[in-house]
Parts: C-alpha cells; structure tokens; sequence
C-alpha cells in the first residue's frame, strides 16, 4: 500500500492535483496545473502551450500557488 503522497508550495500552502501553479523554466515564469504528485517532485503541465504534452517535473518549492479572479481569468483565456 502506498502512502499519500503530500506536498508544499515555497509558501508553505498544500498542494493537489488541479492546483493552479506559477514555476520558473529557462529564465521564465509560465502558469500551470499540477496533473500529478510523484513521492519527490510534482508535475506540471504549462497553461497554453502550443506544445501538445508539455509537461515538465518540479520540486514543490519550485511552485508557487495561485488563486484569484485574475487567475481564473488567465486559465479561461489560455485554455484550449
């Protein structure tokens, strides 16, 4: 049997599957979603990426938490 597996934001915030993230990659920040918790690192899918299956693995102090009308508003716009 596995144990759950738990993670934390660099705010100490937890985080699952469907979170909406902020995270860096290549001097860069993008905004996405978790599609999965791994015993060590979580990840991640890039919210509008022209790439079909871009997906990158992060440690969760990578990740930043977001939420907010803003957000919601980002994700809806990006979303394809």
């Amino acid at each position: 049997m596995n144990p759950t597996i738990k993670h934390s934001d660099i705010l100490g915030q937890p985080l699952d599957v469907g979170d909406a993230v902020v995270f860096p990659s290549s001097n860069s920040m993008y905004v996405g979603t978790i599609t999965k918790l791994n015993p060590k690192m979580v990840k991640v899918k890039r919210v509008g990426s022209s790439s079909r299956g871009w997906e990158q693995n992060k440690y969760p102090t990578d990740l930043a938490k977001v939420s907010g009308a803003e957000v919601t508003m980002y994700l809806l716009k990006q979303s394809k």
